[in-house]
């Protein structure tokens, strides 16, 4: 199967099992790629001409052409006898990694609502016995906090810069609409210049918030676990990655805590 393949690429020294391997990768199964590769390298070429090429049968050949073509990797000409030909490797590569992203997006969902409906069974209460511990990478960071607002009861306390009160709209609603609905008194402080009017609108509504400039950002959940993050500008040399350290302490949870409601009339 992979002779005539071999045969193709050699003029130029690639290995054809790299390349198909990169194919496999990025979500093709082993004759897709090759017979993908095939018509790169021979735009034109007819389901005979394919059959003979990788030894599959005819029936097999337009098995595997209508699925290439399902993925939008190739298309077919309307004379008689069709010719196919493969689209150019920049598309098929974007819409290969689209489709993974689009996976992915939906492993993080499944990923979101398991965790949420083993919280909201009590299963897992503990995460860690440590008194702290780091979170690193923005998906990670982005699941932990919405954790911690799940599973607020009391209070929620956030002291935010600009644009983490901007992310708690963007990214939270509706876990923190879900906390103010189910009774949890939420509190941030926050620069309230320069923050958009929409925005403030909507958190005036279901929290307290006080105007102060921050240089972190802080989530604490009923005084008992807080989530500690650094401030945008001290990741400017870092600007892919993003950490977090969640505080399993009460006793620091509630000191947080109370320097956020120091900014209010409450304890």
């Amino acid at each position: 199967m992979f002779v005539s393949l071999i045969r193709s690429v050699q003029g130029e020294k690639i290995s054809p099992s790299r390349l198909t391997e990169i194919l496999k990768m990025l979500g093709l199964r082993d004759t897709e790629a090759i017979i993908y590769l095939i018509l790169l390298k021979k735009p034109g070429i007819t389901v005979s001409d394919l059959a003979r090429e990788t030894r599959l049968t005819r029936q097999r050949v337009y098995d595997i052409l209508d699925s290439l073509s399902e993925k939008g990797l190739i298309y077919v000409s309307t004379q008689r006898p069709k010719k196919f030909f493969a689209v150019s490797p920049e598309v098929a590569t974007s819409i290969l990694v689209r489709d993974m992203e689009k996976r992915l997006y939906s492993l993080l969902r499944l990923r979101e609502e398991f965790v949420h409906i083993l919280r909201s069974l009590g299963y897992g209460r503990s995460v860690s016995n440590h008194i702290s511990y780091e979170v690193t990478g923005r998906r990670a960071l982005v699941g932990a906090i919405k954790d911690l607002i799940n599973r607020s009861t009391k209070d929620l306390s956030i002291a935010a810069t600009k644009n983490e009160t901007m992310r708690i709209v963007y990214e939270y609603k509706p876990e923190i609409l879900e906390a103010f609905e189910r009774g949890v008194s939420i509190f941030i402080v926050t620069e309230v210049d320069g923050i958009p009017s929409d925005i403030l609108e909507f958190l005036s509504k279901i929290a307290a918030i006080e105007n102060f400039e921050l240089s972190a950002r802080i989530y604490v959940r009923d005084g008992e676990e807080a989530i500690v993050m650094p401030s945008e500008g001290s990741l400017k040399e870092r600007r892919w990655y993003d950490e977090g350290v969640v505080l399993n302490n009460s006793d620091i949870s509630s000191a947080l805590k109370k320097m956020i409601l120091s900014h209010f009339n409450v304890s």
